[in-house]
């Protein structure tokens, strides 16, 4: 109960800051807060992350990585601003990918490894991030609901996921990556999900130009359920691997990896959704 008073203060606190920031988030000012903020954030992730590769043995030049990752995650949000610099994202990518390249040049042993490692982190966690600005900011969408859909649904399920499987699971869902995970717990996540974006299916006839079809609240709805406990079984994973319970220490929340794992499955679905079907 102590812990779980924790989590509720803290979670609080970040939920009212996550409102204000999208509330104001087309200010003029405000707008490079978002950005800023954002960056940040996937910059303590990759850092958490370079602790999960340093546990079994992979070097990263971590100062770099973080600058590339927080130079990609801008590179979502400069992408905004016109059509000639949609393209940005790949381009900062693969100039990424170069450096860290040239990086090992001087190096012949275990090259493969932190390459590896270095690429995947930014591929997990740099341009999910960076899509969330992309989300926020994109040209002919309302980006502040689209965002707050996507947080609502991810998050509901996990909460939902969280209790259902505490109070009434019984079947493990993957006992050896995440013991207190059950099938019971999954498929309330589930429900809790689609209950979500059945809400905002009924809201978007009041919330124009934020418009959920009747049959995309339930495509969306399922798919955002399914893969994002996906998503929080994948990060489970990375965290047994390295024999680690959290990707951090901070009060209340474990880690910011802990708090996106289940966004950076989700948020590349509703980006490609809205670059692809809205636009």
């Amino acid at each position: 109960m102590t812990d779980l008073r924790r989590r509720t203060v803290v979670s609080s606190i970040s939920i009212a800051i996550v409102v204000c920031l999208i509330v104001f988030a087309f200010h003029p000012i405000i707008q490079y807060v978002v950005a800023a903020v954002v960056a940040a954030l996937a910059g303590i992730a990759i850092w958490e992350y370079e602790q999960f590769a340093k546990a079994k043995g992979g070097q990263m030049i971590l100062p770099v990585l973080i600058v590339l990752t927080v130079l990609e995650v801008l590179s979502f949000f400069v992408s905004t601003e016109g059509l000639c610099f949609s393209s940005l994202p790949i381009i900062v990518f693969f100039i990424a990918f170069l450096i860290l390249f040239a990086l090992h040049f001087g190096e012949k042993d275990g090259a493969v490894v932190d390459l590896a490692v270095s690429s995947f982190g930014l591929l997990y966690i740099a341009v999910p991030v960076g899509m969330i600005l992309g989300i926020l900011y994109m040209n002919g969408v309302d980006g502040r609901w689209w965002l707050t859909y996507l947080l609502v649904v991810t998050k509901i399920t996990d909460i939902g996921a969280y209790f259902a499987g505490s109070l009434w699971g019984r079947m493990k869902l993957a006992p050896s990556i995440s013991p207190k995970k059950t099938i019971e717990g999954a498929v309330f996540g589930l429900v809790c999900a689609l209950l979500a974006s059945y809400i905002f299916h009924i809201a978007s006839d009041y919330a124009s130009p934020f418009h959920l079809g009747m049959y995309e609240w339930l495509f969306l709805g399922l798919l955002l359920g399914a893969v994002g406990q996906f998503g929080d079984l994948s990060e489970s994973l990375l965290k047994r691997d390295a024999n680690k319970k959290d990707s951090n220490a901070l009060p209340g929340l474990g880690g910011v990896l802990d708090s996106l794992d289940s966004i950076l499955f989700n948020a590349p679905i509703i980006y490609i959704y809205l670059y692809f079907l809205k636009l």
